[in-house]
């Protein structure tokens, strides 16, 4: 999901907030990249807070095999109304053509532990600054025209039944990733009874992500499901199922409506889709599950709760 981040008054820019990663950039005066191509860009001369780090390249490579280069530097940056002094943020000069998006840039939201450039994220400032209420913030993705929202220090109570939220601890080796243990996974009333995996909160992502071995059973659960080799199983288009996530004992159903999608002329495909996640127990859970819940990222108590929509 992308919303607007002020750099530096009067320059704002669409960014993705993305919690799978931990780098911030936005798309920089010098870049001539065909992804740059007629987007807004910042200028550093425009902005009076700018400190140039001459001695720090930014360099980035995420799951898409997107890659982003450019300079570093700091500035001033607004969120939500909040201002974050001293910012360090990539300026991105070289984009990779696989960068198209509507968005010119991408804020981390997960540990700082997970930048590729040591960064510390504006998340993590506000709450050292003691500039948040709680050291949390929260989505409600929307779901096709409705409205998406981000909380910064704590979350909305009037989205959301307070008596349905349930906190999941992030799992020791986390790798700086909001990364959460899965207690099981239901497909058509079927248990998939796949031990010890986690599952990586990403709103930086459309579709779940599973390893090759368990999207094969996934599907096995699904009557003619078709893997097209290409990551990816293909679906009858009119068909409804239900699936749904356990954490910590609670089971969030997935919106049928929100599992297949049209690809094409005719074919259709399960939201579910399989490559290489880095392990064979990391699964990567994104907006086709985040759009059924209300999600908080409490990062001072290292744990993600869900809670029943007001309103889906």
């Amino acid at each position: 999901w992308s919303n607007y981040l002020w750099h530096g008054h009067p320059q704002h820019f669409d960014i993705q907030f993305d919690t799978g990663t931990g780098d911030l950039f936005v798309f920089g005066e010098l870049c001539d990249s065909p992804a740059c191509k007629d987007k807004p860009k910042y200028y550093p001369k425009f902005d009076q807070s700018f400190i140039p780090m001459f001695e720090k390249d930014f360099s980035i490579e995420y799951a898409d095999d997107t890659k982003v280069s450019g300079d570093s530097g700091k500035t001033t940056i607004e969120i939500a109304g909040i201002s974050v002094e001293s910012q360090e943020f990539g300026l991105a000069d070289n984009v990779t053509g696989n960068f198209n998006y509507p968005y010119v840039g991408i804020m981390g939201m997960a540990f700082s532990e997970s930048s590729e450039n040591n960064q510390i994220t504006p998340i993590t400032n506000l709450i050292d600054n003691n500039q948040l209420d709680k050291p949390q913030f929260s989505f409600l993705i929307g779901r096709d025209k409705s409205p998406s929202e981000l909380t910064i220090g704590g979350s909305s109570p009037d989205k959301y039944h307070a008596d349905t939220l349930t906190f999941t601890h992030v799992v020791d080796d986390n790798d700086g990733e909001w990364k959460i243990p899965i207690d099981n996974c239901v497909i058509d009333g079927e248990e998939l009874n796949l031990e010890n995996r986690t599952a990586m909160i990403d709103t930086g992502l459309t579709l779940i992500v599973m390893p090759p071995y368990d999207a094969k059973e996934f599907y096995s659960k699904i009557t003619n499901a078709i893997d097209n080799e290409k990551g990816s199983y293909v679906l009858l288009c009119e068909a409804r199922h239900e699936v749904g996530l356990v954490f910590n004992g609670k089971t969030w159903n997935i919106d049928p409506k929100d599992f297949i999608f049209k690809q094409g002329e005719g074919d259709c495909i399960g939201a579910v889709t399989y490559y290489d996640t880095g392990a064979d127990t990391n699964w990567l859970i994104g907006c086709t599950f985040l759009k059924n819940v209300y999600t908080i990222f409490d990062q001072g108590n290292l744990q993600v709760g869900f809670a029943q929509l007001t309103k889906n």
